[in-house]
């Protein structure tokens, strides 16, 4: 009997010992497990949208410049302002020396007077050459009228002695005598003769003595020197207008608008031209940011798209891309964008930042669950597996194909993936395709 009680208790004290090593390799393996298996974290295809953002690096420059001018030729005295000064309309910007404005002033109007003096010649003589016009068409006349009272008088005297041949010719016939008709005709046919030149020559004189009077009352030769003189005149009037004017604002050369200075082409000493002295950033019309994209990046952003504009600290929002254009290498893509005045500050840099938000994507993962191999994108799924070891949960390589991606999330076409997949976004370790893994406890 007290062997079998001995036996018992062998065999009792055996199976305890074994239970006791079973639970030790089991605490064991999950001890292991918990160092050799991967802890992921998973998560499910989303619908969502993909966001984009751009950053560009550009300056702040001159949307607009304004050239201010003055009367050339005068003489720089003071320059009140200086490259990158902000100026407000009719702010004093230089001042020109008055005496030498003056000056030109007196000069001009002399120029002016001496026109007028020309003109007053011009007219004198004009209206002398008329009156001599006159007097020789009135002389002209006069002299027709005479000649033809005297050609009137000769040729009645001749054909008076023309009729008397006659009549001497006739008597000379009816007294039969040969040498008396003979005598009388000869008489007669010197008589018309005399006539008919007379006539002759009274009809060239008179028509040469009308020839006369048509050219005395001929035009006078034109003359356009009042004319000319006169759009010189109007041109220096308009010159003393603004020298007069200049003169009353003591030289001072006033700002147009609100902007700033951005050249000054004219230094103290030197002369006026007919170009600027200043130029100027008009203030109404703002400046703008120039940016440069390379073609991957323009292809990110089109006309009027919305950007933020950051320099400085400072921020504007609700900007809208301008103008986009290739530059002269043809390499990059030129943006601007137009900005209030009061925002920035000419010259100083700036950047640009525009985001772009695509259609609704039906199928999205986190950017961590996106693994690429020989250019082919895929993700790791977690599968249950029946192992020798039982049922496991494992990682599983499952090829998607990416319709478009930012630094959070990538689009997948729908049919590469499971709309249920626990798809490995995370993990505690590096996870290949294959490896046992377990979930990460939330």
């Amino acid at each position: 009997m007290n062997k079998r009680k001995k036996m018992i208790s062998f065999w009792g004290r055996g199976f305890l010992l074994l239970m006791g090593i079973m639970v030790l390799f089991t605490v064991v393996s999950k001890a292991a497990a918990s160092f050799t298996v991967a802890k992921v974290s998973v998560t499910e295809p989303a619908s969502r949208k993909i966001q984009h953002t751009l950053t560009v690096e550009g300056r702040i420059e001159k949307n607009q410049e304004l050239s201010v001018m003055t009367q050339p030729d005068q003489l720089m005295k003071r320059v009140l302002v200086s490259v990158g000064q902000r100026v407000k309309k009719g702010e004093v910007l230089a001042v020109l020396d008055e005496t030498h404005l003056r000056e030109q002033l007196e000069g001009v109007r002399g120029e002016k007077r001496a026109l007028e003096l020309q003109n007053e010649a011009v007219r004198q003589n004009q209206r002398q050459a008329e009156n001599k016009r006159l007097r020789d068409k009135s002389q002209a006349q006069e002299d027709y009228e005479q000649l033809r009272e005297n050609n009137k008088l000769t040729l009645n005297r001749l054909s008076g002695e023309l009729e008397k041949a006659k009549r001497a010719l006739r008597k000379a016939q009816r007294r039969k005598d040969k040498e008396s008709p003979l005598a009388a005709r000869q008489e007669v046919e010197e008589a018309r003769e005399a006539y008919q030149a007379a006539k002759s020559t009274a009809k060239e004189e008179e028509k040469a003595a009308k020839r006369a009077i048509r050219e005395a009352q001929g035009m006078p030769e034109a003359d356009n020197s009042i004319e000319i003189n006169n759009i010189a005149i109007q041109k220096l009037e308009e010159k003393i207008g603004r020298l007069t004017a200049l003169e009353e604002k003591k030289g001072e050369i006033l700002a147009p608008k609100d902007g700033v200075i951005t050249e000054i082409l004219v230094n103290v000493g030197q002369k006026t031209l007919d170009t600027a002295i200043f130029t100027m950033t008009d203030d109404s019309e703002g400046f703008l940011f120039a940016g440069r994209m390379n073609p991957e990046e323009a292809a990110l952003v089109s006309l009027g798209d919305t950007v933020v504009l950051t320099a400085s600290g400072r921020e504007e929002k609700d900007l809208s891309i301008t103008s986009l254009e290739l530059d002269e290498s043809k390499e990059f893509m030129l943006v601007t964008v137009l900005l209030p005045a009061e925002s920035f500050h000419l010259g100083e840099t700036a950047s640009m930042e525009v985001t772009q938000e695509s259609d609704n994507q039906s199928c999205t993962i986190p950017i961590t669950a996106l693994r690429q191999e020989n250019g082919r994108y895929y993700v790791l799924v977690v599968e249950k597996l029946n192992t020798v070891l039982g049922e496991q949960e494992k990682a599983v390589k499952v090829e998607v194909k990416v319709l478009d991606k930012n630094e959070m999330y990538a689009a997948l076409e729908s049919e590469s993936i499971k709309e249920d997949s626990r798809i490995i976004a995370d993990s505690d370790r590096y996870v290949e395709a294959g490896d046992r893994v377990r979930l990460r406890e939330e």
